[in-house]
């Protein structure tokens, strides 16, 4: 009788021992067989690694790794999609619990549908001690089919909204295809509309993700994504990256950068970034109006800063503001920043003109 598939299961955690316990458990008690866990420290202080240790020492199928700084989820998700030979591969948060048949039943999908990407199970979220554990919406439940990558991505943009429908069972031979996962607001968004470029997404009807006290605001989650965030770095640094300051138009943005670079035709890469736009402003446009009058709001105080920098952190805070600007520019065709791109490309001019003096 051949093997069952091989499954594993990269679960990243930085200081969670409060959780990380349950979370482990979680995974260990799956149903599917043929599973290994991959524990990785993101340079915990607090008594996690301890906790990893000793599950480590006790169950075979578990392997650890220590990270020296904080990656984030945006590490512990491209760890898990480069490294290791499973045939299926599932990042795991240090917070949230599974069903003990969400391997399986995930599986069981995957198994029964060979070009299918990722499968995902619908969610609940839980708080410790509440009784009531709501459900998320049918809705947010992804389901993205057929034969067209394109009308599988343009499923994702349009209905893609939260979590649970990310913390899935993907396969390896598709994720091997993607892009490397930029340091973005909106990062889940992109690698799941990517993924549909080389596969469906489908989900199991019944809630077995179990989220740990739900969402997070999305300004949180957009300065939590840049790379100072994870580096500890002020996010109003002058060498830091600005455009957390509009995380709707960004997610739209980093799209287009990621669809540049897929491994289709040009023809089809440029159907993908025209689509992106048009997707986003239909289903985000008041917020994107929104971001963009705070922008603006917001570029006087910071060009103001441009005057008072030596030419290298002008350059540098020049091009930050620039790619903010574009970045609205190029998803609300119709909001006119030039003279704003003018202002910024004269001061930077003038740092470098001092600096030559």
């Amino acid at each position: 009788m051949p093997s069952l598939p091989s499954v594993d299961v990269t679960l990243f955690v930085h200081n969670g021992a409060a959780t990380v316990a349950e979370a482990i458990d979680s995974v260990l008690a799956q149903t599917w067989p043929n599973l290994t866990l991959t524990l990785i420290d993101d340079g915990s202080t607090d008594a996690t690694p301890d906790i990893l240790a000793a599950y480590a020492a006790r169950d075979g199928r578990i392997r650890r790794k220590t990270n020296r700084r904080n990656g984030g989820a945006i590490g512990g998700f491209q760890r898990a999609f480069w490294f290791g030979d499973a045939d299926f591969v599932m990042p795991k948060s240090a917070d949230d619990l599974i069903a003990p048949d969400f391997i399986a039943r995930a599986m069981d999908v995957l198994l029964a549908h060979p070009g299918t990407a990722m499968c995902h199970a619908r969610g609940l979220v839980f708080r410790d001690g509440a009784a009531e554990r709501p459900a998320y919406p049918a809705e947010h439940a992804l389901h993205a089919v057929g034969e067209d990558p394109i009308a599988r991505a343009r499923q994702v943009m349009q209905h893609y909204t939260s979590s649970p429908s990310f913390w899935g069972v993907y396969r390896r031979t598709a994720v091997d295809q993607l892009s490397p996962i930029r340091f973005r607001a909106g990062w889940d968004h992109v690698v799941l509309a990517e993924l549909a470029l080389y596969g469906e997404i489908r989900h199991v009807p019944e809630p077995l993700y179990f989220r740990r006290d739900g969402g997070k605001p999305v300004l949180q989650l957009a300065r939590a994504s840049t790379e100072q965030g994870m580096r500890g770095v002020p996010l109003d640094d002058v060498l830091g990256e600005l455009r957390w300051r509009t995380p709707l138009v960004t997610t739209a943005y980093a799209h287009l950068e990621a669809f540049a670079a897929t491994r289709l035709d040009a023809a089809a890469r440029a159907t993908l970034m025209r689509l992106a736009g048009a997707v986003f402003r239909a289903r985000w446009l008041p917020a994107l109006r929104q971001e963009a009058a705070a922008l603006r709001a917001q570029l006087p105080a910071l060009t103001a800063r441009l005057a008072t920098l030596d030419p290298t952190l002008a350059h540098w805070l020049a091009r930050g503001l620039a790619d903010a600007v574009r970045g609205v520019e190029t998803i609300l065709p119709d909001e006119d920043f030039t003279a704003a791109q003018l202002e910024i490309a004269a001061l930077a001019g003038d740092a470098q003109r001092r600096a030559a003096a």
